[in-house]
């Protein structure tokens, strides 16, 4: 369907634009040439068509030390039939290239005159577009977007690339809803007016962020869950209460925000999406989550899923993620923050529990048994090659939360949190890769962590420890002697194993094991114990009979 954009003027307004310099929270990442410093878009949707209009203002900064004569801006291929770019300084504009994948193509605007150093240029633009992919589609009775799938335009590097990051911007996203509707985005909700012929809803965020939206026919309720205020978007009612919903995502951030410090965004928001969209089941936006029906119908609220998605609101918004294996900067910190809300609100055996087995409500796969699972099917690499998307998508968060509660043990609380607060300090706005952080905990760990080896075999190569146990005691010595066998293949790993000598009346003695050989034997004096546990705490990822 082709739609000519100046016969839809009469649903467009165009804004007016005030400029005013974005913050964010950190140093954005650098972008060479143009930096975005505000966009005041407006959205509306044509229902029968199943189409998005989009009209706005973004106004940009020359950050060089040379004027500037052009503008390479990245726009999603589907909006590029309709693509109208304008203003004062815009001379040309040239036809659009694809770039990078299918989804994006590249435009030139040529400028006169240039922009000089440090000055700022107000780019006009409007497109309009059927669309859907895997979080962006306009249907009928629903339209939303991730800032992941660039649906508005932003400026290219000089040289004709990506920018590290899709870049963060401040202002307001304005949505031209049809009657019924509500809908939600970035920041804070500052007016809705609703008649007869539709709604239109005014968001504005003074902060730098990505923009998402999504529209529907929600109900929306409001609660207080501490100090906070969060809103539930609901397509349909739910077995369980919004109410319930919304506090759990209370307690999860402040949990969360003990260890990380205050979450980056200022607006609290769940939202259902149809089960019928998209391969996904849940996405976090900044300030906002979307979640699929399903993942609604935990009773009492779905803690896992919810403490996941707030939490990439530190890993994978705040600070991205770049290079091989950085979806453990993204999605395996988003399992681990999970962890640490369960930990916090339902105790260690429930985090432990959550570790090895997930949970109902949650995804099945994505634990130690579900990691098992998948290198049995063959799907198994090294972490630190990891892209995304598929069994490698669920790889990282069934063995990489293991990962980080592993590294969490080996260093110690302290040193393990304060590097991940100072990774968030360091890359805000930013993008970190699996090297970077690599590096930070080798050089905040102690020396006796032997952190260097740890690091390697945990993240270098595929796989997990396999081990067997025998124990004798010894009447004469008064000794129990243990012998611990590696039967994985590939070299033996390195590893501290605890072991609990459980006594006649059921009390357990904890001791660690240096196993580092294929095969490990080491004594202990002592009563004649009644068992001999392998790893009762269950604190490595290693193969049990019970994962299976």
């Amino acid at each position: 369907m082709k739609t000519n954009l100046r016969s839809l003027g009469a649903a467009l307004t165009i804004l007016a634009c005030t400029p005013s310099a974005a913050s964010v929270h950190g140093a954005q990442a650098a972008h060479e040439g143009w930096t975005p410093l505000r966009m005041d878009v407006e959205l509306s949707f044509l229902r029968a068509e199943a189409f998005l209009l989009a009209e706005g203002e973004l106004t940009l900064e020359n950050l060089t030390s040379e004027s500037l004569d052009r503008i390479e801006l990245a726009v999603r291929t589907e909006f590029t039939q309709e693509l109208a770019l304008f203003g004062d300084r815009v001379a040309a504009v040239g036809d659009p290239e694809r770039i990078f994948d299918s989804s994006m193509a590249r435009v030139r605007v040529d400028l006169d005159p240039a922009i000089a150093p440090g000055a700022e240029c107000v780019l006009a633009f409007a497109y309009a577009g059927a669309i859907e992919d895997n979080q962006i589609a306009v249907a009928h009775d629903f339209v939303y977007s991730s800032w992941v799938e660039g649906w508005y335009p932003y400026p290219l590097q000089l040289d004709g690339s990506r920018p590290e990051r899709t870049p963060t911007v401040a202002g307001r996203t304005t949505l031209h809803l049809p009657p019924g509707w509500h809908g939600v985005t970035n920041g804070s909700l500052e007016e809705r007016s609703a008649d007869d012929e539709g709604v239109t809803e005014i968001w504005s965020s003074e902060v730098a962020v990505a923009r998402s939206f999504a529209a529907g026919r929600y109900t929306v309720e409001e609660y207080t869950s501490g100090e906070r205020s969060i809103a539930v978007y609901l397509l349909a009612p739910k077995p369980t209460s919004a109410k319930d919903q919304a506090q759990i995502l209370g307690r999860a951030l402040v949990a969360m925000e003990r260890r990380y410090g205050p979450y980056p965004y200022a607006s609290y928001r769940i939202a259902e999406a149809p089960m019928r969209l998209g391969g996904w089941g849940a996405s976090s936006e900044q300030g906002f989550i979307l979640a699929k029906a399903n993942f609604f119908e935990v009773e009492g609220g779905n803690l896992p899923l919810f403490a996941h998605e707030a939490a990439h609101g530190w890993w994978g918004n705040l600070v991205g993620q770049k290079g091989a294996g950085s979806i453990l900067c993204s999605e395996s910190l988003a399992q681990y923050g999970a962890v640490l809300a369960i930990e916090e609100l339902e105790g260690p055996e429930a985090a432990t529990e959550f570790l090895r087995f997930s949970r109902a409500g949650y995804v099945s796969i994505q634990c130690a048994r579900g990691y098992f699972t998948m290198m049995r099917a063959g799907n198994d690499m090294p972490l630190s090659r990891l892209g995304g998307g598929g069994w490698q998508h669920n790889l990282s968060d069934a063995k990489g939360h293991w990962f980080y509660h592993m590294l969490r043990r080996r260093v110690g609380d302290e040193v393990f949190f304060a590097t991940l607060r100072e990774l968030l300090e360091t890359y805000a706005g930013r993008s970190l890769s699996l090297d970077d952080l690599r590096a930070a905990f080798l050089r905040n760990a102690a020396e006796d962590a032997d952190l260097e080896r740890f690091l390697a075999q945990w993240l270098d190569r595929e796989g997990a420890p396999h081990l067997e146990l025998d124990w004798t005691y010894d009447e004469a010595s008064e000794e129990i002697e243990l012998e611990l066998r590696q039967v994985q293949a590939g070299e033996p790993y390195a590893l501290r194993v605890d072991v609990a000598l459980v006594d006649a009346d059921g009390t357990e003695r904890l001791v660690e094991v240096r196993v580092e050989e294929r095969v490990t034997r080491a004594s202990f004096s002592g009563a004649p114990p009644k068992d001999v546990l392998l790893d009762p705490r269950h604190a490595l990822l290693i193969w049990k009979p019970e994962y299976e």
